[in-house]
């Protein structure tokens, strides 16, 4: 067996019309004659790809629903976390279910500038030995602050709040105080408001129990929540316990914003495109970035920047910020659909029996 080149292995039983033939040589220095075999056929396999994690619905998204291989951004990766795609779904859903009520939406954020913004573009003249241009001035200089809101017929009136930043540029409290005395007294009533997951817009009302609670702030906790340890339980025992309670998140802001009429939606992580005031802020800080040069007063400039943006530059960013969630709707659709769908057909050789 071993001259003409058989080995040991197991043997399907094949009907004789089914078998392949294959002819085994001797190898060279062998005097062993040319011998002719039969061989079981090689037999397919389909098989139906039923369970695909979340890189496999990445891979498929990429490179089957349009996507390209380009330079990577972490971003594009992070939106397609399973917890980051489920809140997309989630405020996808929700601002629709806004925008068929006809309610008012609300736009509010916050962002920075200082004495020293500059553009990053600018002409220069080739023709010099060395190309020159803006020179970036030493030092940031004088740094505010902007806070405001908008809607798709413009600023919200007499929401506006512009101060200098310290070190700690600014806290909750003031957030708190700046959307409780200036921004809802200034909106339509049940509007809805769209923020990010600023850490100063998701103060939480009650904190839930981290490793760093004591064992007796812990079983307070828990007792607060109708369950009664017991007594000889271990601090990692209460964590336990305390993991296992449903209590959902409620914040300050939203807290507020209910006992005023009003409801907070918040848009998903990564995703800042989504509320219009991003491109607002592009605006107002390219503004200031080509005129920081010619005037001192920063304060100035940021209330000339703000004034030049018009109701319609406002309906403007809105419509594109839609335009972004439509596309990115249709994709998840798209995507979830193609991957119900998936079917994988496998053909490979293989010697062991078919069990089935």
């Amino acid at each position: 067996m071993k001259e003409i080149g058989f080995k040991y292995d197991k043997v399907a039983n094949v009907p004789e019309s089914e078998k392949t033939v294959e002819r085994i040589r001797p190898k060279r220095g062998q005097t062993s004659p040319e011998r002719t075999v039969l061989l079981p056929p090689q037999k397919k396999y389909s098989t139906h790809v039923t369970t695909l994690n979340e890189y496999d619905k990445c891979v498929i998204r990429r490179t089957e629903i349009g996507f390209k291989y380009a330079k990577v951004d972490g971003r594009k990766f992070l939106i397609e976390r399973s917890d980051i795609a489920a809140a997309r779904t989630t405020f996808l859903q929700d601002i629709q279910k806004v925008k068929h009520a006809s309610q008012n939406i609300v736009y509010l954020d916050e962002t920075w500038v200082n004495q020293n913004l500059i553009v990053p573009e600018c002409w220069i003249d080739t023709s010099l030995p060395k190309a020159t241009g803006l020179r970036q001035p030493s030092g940031k200089g004088n740094r505010l602050i902007i806070l405001h809101a908008g809607t798709r017929k413009g600023f919200v009136d007499n929401a506006e709040l512009v101060f200098q930043a310290n070190d700690g540029d600014y806290d909750k409290q003031l957030f708190e105080e700046w959307f409780g005395n200036q921004l809802l007294p200034n909106i339509s009533p049940n509007s809805v408001i769209v923020m990010d997951n600023a850490p100063y817009h998701s103060v939480e009302l009650e904190g839930r129990p981290t490793i760093s609670w004591k064992k007796s702030d812990l079983l307070d906790w828990l007792i607060k929540k109708g369950v009664q340890p017991q007594d000889n339980s271990s601090k990692a025992q209460l964590q336990e316990l305390a993991k296992k309670i449903d209590d959902p998140t409620t914040y300050v802001i939203d807290k507020i914003a209910v006992e005023a009429g009003h409801r907070v939606l918040r848009v998903p992580p990564y995703h800042c495109l989504y509320n219009p005031i991003e491109l607002i802020w592009t605006q107002v800080k390219s503004f200031i970035a080509r005129n920081t040069l010619k005037k001192d007063n920063l304060e100035v400039l940021v209330t000339e920047a703000l004034s030049l943006i018009t109701p319609q530059t406002w309906m403007d960013a809105v419509r594109q910020a839609e335009k972004i969630q439509e596309k990115d709707e249709q994709q998840d659709i798209a995507a979830e659909n193609f991957v119900e769908s998936f079917v994988t057909n496998i053909t490979e050789c293989s010697d062991e029996e078919d069990d089935n």
